[in-house]
């Protein structure tokens, strides 16, 4: 447990608390415990338990509550509710539980409002009437009291209406939030709940994050995808009233009354540096096209083009030094220093992983806010210098190999005048002593000194490091430290069949890229038939291109074939399999490229096509302590061994599935 963190459970959202992780004894203590948050949705928290703690088989959905407080700051970090008690058992048999909450504000999803027209109403008085609506459909623990509501609307007429369709949280969305901006946030004051609405969340963190002091890793993405050069601003519509045809289609107020009959406005400086992007705005509170004009053109003049993001994983200092720091906020101000990338700016935290079992493994999300092109070209600037002082530390490092290059030279020629005196004074064959030592330095004049063979070279073997696979249940990975624990190749799961998509891939894909970390991906084999292996496999293609983008391509897709499926017919797993490997054929993916993952006691019924497969890799545990030594080998042919589901690895709590024994295939293949 991470000094600092209590987590609690409790039968009822007024029950008694029982504690759920524990320094002492390893039966009291969680595998893995973290809580995800960002600015634009409530929090959920996700935790893993084994069957031997006592609290176990205590979680039951919407009335099992968790909560995480930090008693030395006095701090309630989560309370919520769990949403998703599930088990899952691996190949040795090994139970755990995997358990997701969600916050509180979850009660505002079990309250659907009636419908109700509101005109020239403000933002308060509309979340007032839906907040009320709310309190007459819940028990009296979910009922919510009006806090700071701060978002105010424009000056135009006001028209909304309850969707009868939504809940009261998706009507708040999007009738308020989509509308107006600004972000809500439940919380508890005295034992009640409390809704605010403010524009934006949070304060200014008392601690920066700099290199060299608490900085860890950072990544800096900017996206241009939001830059608009062409603007069609859409008004107020009369929208459907209850009983009306709501499939009836109803335009929108354009400009074209007020401009020419053209319904775009249009900023010919931006076009001619970006071309035209065309982006709609829609304003549904204004009801003049004058008013709608002159929106626009200020939305048009005063956009900020590009969105910026930065990822970074840090030590708080408030664990360390607790009366000087206080901890990181969501929504808080940070200033964030790391003159190697040519950083020193203050942004505000939008998103925040907290694990609370391994406080080094937590990440912040900084910005995703925009900025306009002149604040970008600074940011430019300041990155170029960085990288103006890097070649010229480069440079500096490689004069100096030259000067001790040009060093040794000088000491084989005085070399050679002292052994040409000497041995001219002994009478012997000069011609041929000259020869020798002419070239020695001949040799060193030809061939500089050669930098040093960071691996890769064709005469040396090839490092074999740790061999690991994670998916969802291994929670807020930290990739910069998996890299640095000699990772030399992590399997990341896409998928387990094709209804259900890995919750963390998508984050685990660009995180593992961005790290430097040699990747593959798998998918769990669930096809019924070979149309719907084909569909399975198009969809873990095109998830897994939908993760890496324009980055690097994954070493390998492996089919994860542990289970009987095919209707339960062990002779149609064959053709199952091989309907999957022809569908991802078809989409650029040779056989070279699949990896066959085979459950080892499965392996002769299912009687797979191993020979067109790049690779085999069977699991098979024995004791499974995490010692090779302990594990006994597959009974079949194989390229790679998983030896246990308990491994260790640096940036992953928890248990992690580790593999050894490469072949020689398998390592020219996807390890160099």
């Amino acid at each position: 447990m991470a000094t600092g963190y209590r987590i609690t459970v409790r039968q009822g959202f007024n029950g008694e608390e029982r504690l759920l992780n524990s320094p002492v004894g390893s039966a009291a203590r969680l595998v893995s415990a973290s809580v995800t948050k960002d600015v634009s949705a409530f929090d959920s928290l996700s935790l893993t338990i084994p069957p031997t703690h006592k609290q176990y088989a205590n979680f039951n959905m919407y009335t099992t509550f968790i909560k995480v407080t930090r008693p030395d700051k006095k701090k309630l970090l989560f309370d919520g509710r769990v949403i998703t008690p599930s088990d899952s058992m691996d190949t040795s048999g090994n139970v755990q539980k995997q358990i997701t909450a969600e916050h509180i504000t979850g009660f505002l999803h079990d309250s659907v409002p009636p419908f109700h027209e509101f005109h020239n109403t403000t933002p308060k008085q509309f979340l007032a009437w839906l907040v009320n609506e709310h309190n007459k459909q819940m028990e009296s623990y979910k009922k919510i009291s009006l806090g700071n509501v701060t978002v105010t609307n424009s000056t135009d007429n006001v028209y909304r209406f309850t969707d009868e369709t939504k809940d009261t949280y998706d009507n708040i969305q999007d009738k308020l939030v989509s509308r107006l901006g600004g972000e809500v946030r439940l919380r508890e004051v005295a034992g009640k709940l409390v809704l605010d609405y403010v524009p934006k969340l949070g304060g200014v963190a008392q601690q920066p994050i700099m290199l060299r002091r608490n900085l860890m890793s950072l990544t800096r993405q900017t996206d241009p995808s939001q830059i608009v050069t062409v603007l069609k601003p859409l008004g107020a519509t009369q929208e459907p009233k209850q009983g009306g045809d709501t499939s009836a289609a109803y335009p929108r107020l354009t400009i074209s009354s007020v401009n020419r009959g053209d319904i775009y406005l249009r900023d010919n400086t931006l076009i001619q540096e970006y071309g035209t992007h065309v982006k709609t705005v829609v304003w549904d509170d204004v009801t003049t096209a004058a008013a709608l004009k002159t929106k626009g053109q200020a939305e048009l003049k005063n956009q900020k083009n590009l969105k910026t993001q930065i990822q970074l994983g840090y030590v708080d200092l408030s664990h360390i030094k607790p009366d000087s720091f206080d901890e990181f906020e969501l929504g808080d101000m940070v200033r964030i220093v790391n003159p190697i990338q040519g950083i020193d700016m203050t942004e505000r935290i939008t998103g925040m992983s907290l694990d609370f079992l391994n406080i080094s493994s937590s990440s912040l999300t900084i910005g995703e806010d925009t900025m306009n092109l002149r604040s970008y070209e600074k940011m430019q600037q300041r990155q170029r210098q960085a990288e103006t002082d890097a070649l010229r530390r480069q440079l500096i490092a490689q004069q100096k190999i030259v000067a001790g290059y040009d060093n040794k030279i000088s000491a084989i020629n005085k070399n050679w005048k002292d052994e040409a005196k000497k041995l001219a004074s002994q009478g012997e064959d000069m011609d041929k002593i000259i020869k020798d030592l002419q070239k020695q330095i001949n040799d060193i004049s030809t061939s500089p000194p050669t930098p040093p063979d960071n691996g890769g070279g064709n005469n040396k073997p090839i490092h074999v490091g740790k061999i690991i696979d994670i998916s969802e249940f291994q929670a807020g990975i930290n990739w910069s430290q998996v890299k640095s624990d000699d990772v030399s190749l992590a399997t990341i799961r896409v998928q387990d069949g094709t209804t259900h998509e890995d919750l963390r891939y998508k984050r685990n894909i660009p995180n593992a890229i961005k790290a430097g970390v040699n990747y593959a991906v798998y998918s769990f084999f669930r096809g019924q038939s070979n149309a719907d292996a084909q569909a399975e496999a198009r969809n873990f293609y095109n998830r897994t291109q939908g993760a890496v983008e324009n980055r690097k391509q994954p070493t390998f897709y492996m089919i994860d074939v542990e289970t009987l499926e095919m209707s339960n017919s062990y002779g149609a797993m064959r053709g199952g399999v091989e309907a999957y490997m022809n569908q991802l054929n078809k989409l650029g993916v040779p056989d070279s490229k699949i990896v066959l993952y085979i459950a080892n006691n499965l392996y002769s019924q299912f009687n797979l096509n191993v020979g067109r497969a790049g690779s085999i890799w069977l699991p098979s545990y024995g004791q499974n302590d995490g010692t090779v030594g302990n594990s006994r080998k597959p009974t079949h042919p194989y390229d790679l061994w998983q030896y246990t589901s308990v491994g260790r690895v640096k940036g992953i709590t928890g248990d992690v599935d580790m593999s050894t024994e490469p072949s020689e295939r398998f390592k020219k293949q996807y390890l160099k």
